[in-house]
């Protein structure tokens, strides 16, 4: 009994914590609307910011935490307000999702590029704030247990004292309720919203102070999954309800803490030993489940700024045949580490194609897309059957491969079921939660696990090794085992799944999907079965998931038990594949080449930049080099704000000028193909070949555009990449508006009258 009362003290310490982390929270969304999945990063950086102070340059400890969560953790917070989340009004909730998850990535890889570039920051456990500790009921409290309780409790009172008897508090909530309104009667919520910032990241500064004794050294990612834990207290009180998250907080502490007594006294835990890691999870998955359902959404079509045009059946089957053959014509230029880059592009690619479906098309959202490619591995060890599985076939069979698709299907279809009621930023944590739950209990499980389904003994040992090594096709007496073979099939296959996934746009089903996206309460109104559009779309999404997931694990080969399975390879993906354009195929394209070129393509030209000329060593590798490999990625998402739409958006619009001008459209063609014709046969050196074509694609449409500038006058009256739909909604309708519609219908000006037929 004395343990458990033990136990219960310190899983109230914790769940303190916790509460103050989770708080900051619930103060960021309830008013601003933006869910900050950043709060674990500027918590991660705010404790390396004390270690500094603190340990590196010996300041004081009160000096040093009044520096770090009264200074440092409110400035950051405003910076990110103001020149980041303020760009996200009059977007969708995707976007305002993917953004925070880039700023996430973004401090995460500063702090890494700053702090541990080469070596970890030693903490020894419960001596950040020194030794001095009390006992309770035999158990040692640190001093840092006992401030969290007391700022707890302290910031529990002064938030519901701001938010509910203040002018300032009653104006921050009332930025997220209603802007404009807010705006006639007074109100100034660009400051409001700058307050609940600095606010929100000041408790996650203090939060991961609190937190950082828990670590035995400071890492990056192990302290921002701690503050992670501090998501479903969040959930718990629907991200509004500072005494509901406090609940949910001491709930999440108590469960750790009692976790941990019945797993030291029974010892019963062995072949769960992860679980522990896996109940916030849990815990954020259940909260979910229980939330009262929101009601339906009615249309937010003149609201947002994403737009996403469908190409035609006979365009998706032409650009299909034109990647195919460019792929074949590069690889056939490329030396063996160049090809094998390439195949890492296209095997994402494949993976954001899921995306493209269940988020461009039908606007759910999936944060667990490497979940289901482990999901889909397993089954097709689970269904090529071998001694050892996969590890001993030379093949990886057609039918391995339905099979693991179905099985990805269903999986999506049990995981959908309970979320049902979910949608928007609580399906995306539930598919988070999942994904954080499978990968703590399956994948890095290194013992056996033994079930029985349908009378069937099924034994899961994937990873007894640590790694595993996944075969490629052997098809129709053709061998994909080398690189280059397998490359063309994951092409052929991009190609195929893309032109399926644009016929399906266009069908009745996918006009279906895409009006329950833009408003679910019309679509219930005229009879759709809104739960059934979207078990499907879900299943179907989880489908292409899998089979992209085989190829990605076919083209890795040997898997680590560790190898991207983990939420934040989800994460990465998502938010580049909206940033590619998640309403495009040709998105998930460009989301796979440039999570390649970050990853491979772009730190090898950057060091053989810096190998040829050594007096710019240090700009190439050391200033340019780490930050593209540390913040890159991130940046690139941080610009969705400007551009909601996604680059292929922009890329089209860019290409735009050719259609205007066939002929000088395929003399480019042609001359390119001679280009490559010359390369080919070894007369232009692929170097030369890549930078032609790169300056051409970026000049030729621009020299189009001014050598035939009389066939652009009519665009040009038009806002780049404006819709006409909205001409009348979004801005008044303009004279020259008429103008161009009567151009592009092909009627007389006005006042002149037409010719007789």
């Amino acid at each position: 009994m004395q343990d458990f009362l033990a136990y219960t003290v310190l899983g109230l310490c914790l769940g303190s914590v916790y509460a103050i982390a989770a708080t900051g929270l619930v103060v960021t969304y309830s008013t601003s609307g933006i869910f900050n999945v950043a709060h674990g990063g500027v918590a991660t950086m705010s404790a390396l910011v004390y270690w500094q102070l603190r340990f590196g340059w010996h300041v004081s400890t009160p000096l040093a935490l009044f520096l770090t969560i009264v200074v440092f953790a409110p400035l950051l917070g405003i910076f990110l307000e103001v020149f980041i989340m303020r760009g996200l009004r009059d977007t969708s909730e995707v976007t305002r999702l993917v953004v925070p998850v880039a700023v996430l990535l973004a401090i995460n890889g500063a702090s890494t590029w700053i702090w541990f570039r080469n070596s970890n920051r030693a903490l020894v456990p419960k001596k950040f704030f020194g030794e001095s500790h009390i006992n309770v009921l035999g158990q040692a409290v640190y001093y840092h247990q006992l401030i969290g309780v007391a700022l707890a409790i302290l910031i529990a009172g002064a938030l519901y004292v701001l938010l509910y008897r203040t002018r300032l508090g009653v104006t921050m909530r009332a930025t997220v309720d209603d802007r404009s309104l807010l705006m006639l009667n007074g109100g100034r919520p660009d400051v409001a919203s700058m307050a609940s910032w600095a606010i929100g990241a000041s408790l996650a500064g203090l939060a991961g102070v609190l937190l950082s004794p828990q670590l035995g050294a400071l890492q990056v990612f192990a302290l921002t999954l701690l503050v992670f834990d501090a998501y479903p207290a969040a959930v718990a009180g629907r991200l509004r309800s500072v005494p509901l998250t406090y609940a949910g907080a001491m709930v999440l502490g108590l469960s750790k803490l009692y976790f941990d007594w019945i797993s030291d006294a029974g010892q019963r835990w062995l072949l769960l030993r992860n679980l522990r890691n896996a109940i916030p999870a849990v815990l954020l998955f259940v909260a979910l489940l229980l939330l009262p359902q929101d009601r339906l959404r009615g249309s937010v079509v003149a609201r947002t700024r994403e737009r996403f045009k469908v190409p035609t059946l006979r365009q998706a089957l032409l650009w299909g045949v034109v990647l195919v053959a460019v792929v074949a014509m590069l690889q056939s230029l490329m030396s063996g580490s160049a090809v094998i880059s390439l195949a890492n592009a296209i095997s994402l690619s494949l993976l954001a194609l899921s995306l493209v479906l269940l988020t461009g098309y039908a606007g759910e959202i999936n944060l667990a897309v490497f979940t289901f490619a482990g999901v889909a591995v397993i089954a097709a060890w689970q269904f090529d059957v071998g001694p050892n599985g996969l590890a001993t076939k030379q093949s990886l069979s057609v039918m391995a491969i339905l099979l693991s698709m179905c099985v990805c299907a269903l999986v999506g279809g049990l995981i959908a079921l309970p979320a049902l009621r979910l949608r928007g930023l609580y399906l995306g944590l539930a598919t988070f939660a999942f994904g954080i739950i499978v990968y703590q209990l399956v994948i890095l499980q290194t013992a056996p696990l033994h079930f029985s389904l349908f009378g069937r003994h099924i034994t899961i040992n994937l990873f007894t090794n640590g790694s595993f090594t996944v075969p490629r096709p052997y098809w129709f007496g053709i061998s994909f085992g080398g690189q280059r073979a397998f490359l063309m099939l994951m092409t052929v296959m991009f190609a195929i799944i893309g032109i399926g996934l644009i016929a399906l746009r266009r069908s009745a089903y996918g006009r279906m999907i895409v009006a329950m996206k833009d408003s679910p309460a019309a679509c219930a109104t005229l009879g759709l079965n809104i739960k059934r559009l979207k078990l499907g779309v879900f299943m179907l999404s989880s489908a292409v998931a899998g089979l992209g997931g085989l190829m990605w694990a076919a083209q890795r080969r040997t898997l680590p038990n560790n190898a991207d399975f983990d939420g934040f390879a989800s994460l990465t993906l998502f938010m580049i594949a909206v940033v590619g354009g998640i309403g495009y195929v040709s998105g998930a394209l460009i989301a796979g080449i440039f999570l390649s070129l970050l990853s491979v393509v772009l730190p090898n030209i950057l060091n053989k930049l810096g190998a040829d000329y050594p007096s710019l060593h240090w700009l190439f590798v050391t200033v340019i080099g780490n930050f593209t490999h540390y913040v890159g990625p991130a940046m690139i998402g941080i610009g969705l704000g400007k551009n909601p739409s996604g680059i292929a958006q922009q890329i089209m619009d860019g290409f735009r000028p050719l259609r205007k001008a066939p002929a000088a459209t395929a003399v480019w063609v042609l001359a390119l193909a001679g280009l490559w014709m010359l390369t080919w046969r070894g007369v232009v050196s692929n170097w030369n070949f890549a930078l032609i074509c790169v300056a051409s694609v970026f000049l030729v449409p621009r020299f189009i555009m001014a050598a035939f500038e009389l066939r652009f006058v009519d665009e040009n009256r038009l806002v780049s990449g404006e819709d006409l739909d909205l001409i009348g909604l979004e801005r008044p309708f303009r004279e020259s508006d008429r103008q161009t519609l009567d151009t592009a219908l092909g009627l007389p000006p006005m006042g002149v009258p037409r010719a007789a037929p």
